[in-house]
């Protein structure tokens, strides 16, 4: 574990996913905002450049003892205190062959099982828009104006993603991975009262630069301004970037408004 300089009267959040495209600008955001940041990864030199700012638990995030050491502390497991305020998973599958997502969201709730509620801390889960009950939301996008479902049920850009990308460019065990995760973190009673699901629209640009490259950071986008939106409205647009959504992630680290709740977030213009 790499000890980190730390904050007096700051709010403690761990964070799954830190070194991914969305979840190293929620790392950003969390460090700009003062926040004192345990990041759980499989290796700690991920985070070497940070090593002086957070402090990193090397582990796996389908695994529930390495939660609850990121969580609650200790070698031993045996604290029932947990030592962060809100836990972060921006954590996404790699491939159709690597899904971990749901299995991320069972050994979270395995390793918060039987915690009353007071020892369990908020959560703040992301997905995607266009699963579960906000699937209808993302068959709306269009590809330029407003969202409409003008064609068979779906907008144009909702047609060709749904038809086209998510079956055979992005796989739809993709996106089943990330919707059974939902579900997972809903149906513990205790969990669900904790948790926030947030999910994006597309993030926008599409590009495959590596986490804290150069190109990653051109990358981020200018405009943090966004805006939440229920599942059964339609979507004020269909894109936003990295760095709107670590926006509001963080923001949601002190508001608890939407706990229980899943909310959709896209870029306001």
């Amino acid at each position: 574990k790499l000890q980190a300089a730390r904050h007096h009267n700051t709010m403690k959040v761990a964070l799954i996913g830190a070194t991914g495209r969305a979840g190293g600008w929620v790392l950003e955001e969390c460090l700009s905002r003062g926040y004192d940041v345990t990041a759980l990864v499989r290796k700690a030199s991920k985070l070497e450049a940070y090593q002086d700012k957070i402090s990193v638990v090397e582990g796996d995030a389908t695994n529930a003892q390495d939660l609850r050491r990121l969580i609650y502390g200790g070698e031993d497991n045996t604290s029932d205190q947990p030592n962060v305020q809100v836990v972060i998973s921006t954590i996404g599958s790699p491939n159709k062959e690597t899904l971990v997502v749901k299995k991320a969201a069972e050994a979270l709730v395995e390793a918060l099982n039987d915690q009353p509620s007071s020892n369990v801390p908020r959560i703040i889960w992301m997905t995607s828009t266009g699963i579960n009950e906000a699937t209808d939301q993302a068959k709306s996008y269009a590809l330029i104006g407003k969202s409409s479902r003008w064609l068979f049920g779906y907008g144009f850009f909702g047609w060709l993603q749904f038809k086209v990308l998510i079956p055979f460019v992005i796989s739809q065990q993709l996106w089943d991975d990330m919707a059974h995760s939902e579900t997972v973190m809903r149906e513990n009673a205790i969990v669900k009262q904790q948790t926030v699901i947030v999910r994006p629209g597309n993030m926008y640009p599409v590009s495959e630069a590596a986490t804290f490259s150069e190109q990653w950071r051109k990358e981020g986008g200018d405009n943090v301004e966004y805006v939440f939106v229920g599942a059964e409205e339609l979507p004020p647009g269909k894109w936003i970037v990295k760095r709107a959504i670590a926006a509001a992630i963080c923001d949601l680290i002190e508001d608890t408004s939407h706990d229980g709740e899943a909310v959709s977030v896209f870029q306001r213009r």
